[in-house]
């Protein structure tokens, strides 16, 4: 494909109305609101084929990224170190049925962290590392 051939559909494909999109300096603004109906898609489906099973390990992932974005974390700990954060929930399997993009702090509501990302049903095992455990004490999870 040529570069010009890309450029042209990079500017001409569309995931969601970018005329109702809300303006940085309002309350419902989302950062991810282009892809949004992808993303939920994508969700919805994982959810609705998958059945997962008793054990379910929840932990942030790191989606190798090198260019601009406001989305963008380091995490020096990490093997990739600069990218997307995704908060993710996996089966004992591997397959991972519910994820979450980390699109930065919501004013004052950081230590609500791990009720935006876990949602699960009763009778399952969860493992975490010390970071989500912490907040899920604290936040009466």
């Amino acid at each position: 494909m040529s570069i010009k051939r890309f450029l042209w559909i990079l500017t001409h494909l569309h995931l969601n109305d970018i005329s109702l999109q809300p303006r940085r300096d309002e309350e419902n603004f989302d950062k991810l609101f282009k892809v949004y109906p992808l993303l939920s898609h994508l969700s919805e489906r994982h959810e609705s084929i998958f059945r997962p099973g008793k054990c379910q390990a929840i932990n942030e992932s790191m989606i190798k990224f090198k260019g601009r974005t406001s989305l963008k974390q380091y995490m020096l700990k990490k093997l990739i170190k600069r990218g997307y954060k995704v908060w993710m929930s996996c089966d004992e399997s591997g397959f991972r049925f519910q994820f979450k993009i980390y699109t930065g702090k919501v004013k004052d509501v950081e230590n609500k962290l791990s009720e935006r990302v876990v949602t699960y049903e009763k009778n399952h095992l969860l493992y975490m590392d010390n970071f989500l455990l912490r907040l899920t004490i604290y936040s009466d999870f």
